[in-house]
């Protein structure tokens, strides 16, 4: 997802409304493609192949449309933005796929607006009404809901899926690290500019975790795998930044930051067609109570 940037309120077009939803649909859809190159990849290499496809793609588009990549003084907190937004996500995100189910993930890494909200007021001092405290609330018990299947005994019968997806929760501290820092940047450049350079940073942070991952057998990789790396690095982490930040320029943010609600239930649609993972009774609930409090926490 992507941090909703401030817009001029005009009617939005049909074809803006088709563009954020193919962009969110396209990013419900990277949890299944995760899950089944992570059969095959690593998880961190992944990760590295992932965004070395998209800064290549992203830093070609810089040059072509003759923007400029951020100032030296910059480098340090364009550095930050990769850090947290590129590599700590997508590395607790990918960690955490190997062990949470899709739509588990999806669910949980919506809660991002929830910490935004908490470190804005922790470190910013900005002011948190008693509507954000009970969006708040209702989030974190949504995702223990999640976690838990309904039962403390889920922590007992399946360690490994809350050890998923507790990670898949970090991913939402570490895109709120990101989305405060990326506002000082956003101040300086273009959106196009700040995702090339925060992208290539990231990339650079992911590839000596690449390096510490065991030794691959590339040639027992097979063609369906690099399709999905291919698709994940191009319209995943590319493409459709480009149409999110594109859209952004001329909708309301309020417009574009409905369309994110729908990442969870289109992941759970693809995830039963593709993974055969059908959500129970505790998930769809959890889900429900997850993002009416993130609602509410992001108001």
């Amino acid at each position: 997802m992507s941090l909703p940037l401030p817009a001029p309120k005009t009617s939005t077009s049909i074809k803006d409304h088709l563009s954020l939803l193919l962009t969110v649909t396209i990013w419900a859809s990277t949890f299944i493609n995760i899950k089944i190159v992570l059969l095959q990849v690593p998880p961190n290499t992944l990760a590295f192949l992932r965004f070395l496809v998209a800064s290549i793609v992203l830093g070609l588009h810089l040059i072509w449309r003759r923007q400029p990549f951020v100032k030296r003084q910059d480098w340090p907190l364009a550095g930050l933005t990769g850090l947290t937004g590129i590599t700590l996500y997508n590395f607790l995100q990918n960690q955490g796929l190997k062990y949470a189910g899709a739509t588990d993930a999806a669910i949980l890494a919506a809660m991002a607006p929830v910490f935004i909200a908490l470190l804005a007021w922790l470190l910013l001092g900005e002011r948190i009404s008693r509507r954000q405290v009970a969006g708040i609330i209702m989030a974190f018990s949504g995702s223990v809901l999640v976690a838990t299947n309904g039962s403390p005994e889920g922590l007992v019968l399946n360690p490994a899926r809350l050890y998923g997806d507790l990670l898949v929760l970090l991913t939402g501290l570490s895109w709120a690290v990101y989305s405060i820092s990326l506002k000082r940047l956003l101040n300086r450049y273009t959106p196009v500019t700040v995702l090339t350079c925060s992208t290539i940073a990231g990339t650079i942070f992911l590839f000596p975790l690449a390096l510490l991952e065991s030794p691959i057998n590339w040639a027992a990789v097979d063609i369906s795998c690099w399709l999905n790396v291919l698709y994940l690095g191009l319209l995943a982490s590319a493409l459709a930044y480009l149409i999110w930040n594109t859209v952004l320029t001329r909708v309301p943010a309020v417009t574009a930051g409905v369309y994110l609600y729908l990442l969870p239930v289109i992941t759970a649609i693809i995830a039963a067609l593709f993974l055969r993972e059908i959500p129970g009774t505790f998930t769809i609930t959890g889900g429900i109570i997850v993002l009416l409090g993130t609602y509410l926490a992001g108001k």
